[in-house]
């Protein structure tokens, strides 16, 4: 028999990463650089000796590199049900809404913020110079990390079949 005892000490809470690229002039040339790839004009470049596209390429993998050195993954971690249910009653919606989107996002992103740890004060001024998008992404994973279930035992078929292609080695 498991004793709960033994489960009740060997329980944590949930964790996700987010990783942000928080160069975002990097980003937009590295898409602009990826529709001119996709563009078939690119297979030709300006003369018969040569084409474009390797230019454009090399250039999308040096800014994979620069974009690179400017991700940071910000690791959250689930907050015990009488936290978040505390966090959600001190950020109370109006016209029918369970929170106030403007007070509570913040709030939360804060408080389940595990590394880099931040203040409320803190993740505001960094919320200025995301997009909605890079904002969104972190409190959709805050949301999710305390109001969904993650499977029991979460399976990778890539990961799977990356081992079984592999026969088994270490």
């Amino acid at each position: 028999m498991t004793d709960i005892e033994d489960i009740i000490k060997g329980t944590t809470l949930r964790e996700s990463t987010v990783p942000l690229c928080l160069a975002g002039a990097l980003q937009g040339e590295y898409e602009a650089l990826e529709q001119q790839l996709a563009d078939p004009a690119a297979q030709f470049g300006d003369s018969l000796a040569g084409s474009s596209r390797t230019a454009i390429a090399s250039r999308m993998e040096e800014l994979r590199a620069e974009m690179a050195e400017h991700l940071v993954e910000f690791r959250l971690r689930a907050l015990p049900h009488e936290e978040w249910s505390s966090l959600l009653a001190a950020h109370p919606g109006g016209d029918g809404q369970a929170f106030d989107p403007a007070t509570f996002g913040p709030a939360a992103v804060a408080a389940c913020a595990v590394n880099p740890a931040m203040t409320v004060d803190q993740y505001g001024r960094l919320a200025k110079k995301l997009s909605f998008g890079q904002q969104e992404a972190l409190l959709d994973a805050v949301w999710q990390l305390n109001n969904q279930v993650a499977r029991a035992v979460p399976f990778s078929l890539l990961a799977s079949a990356t081992v079984a292609g592999r026969g088994g080695e270490s």
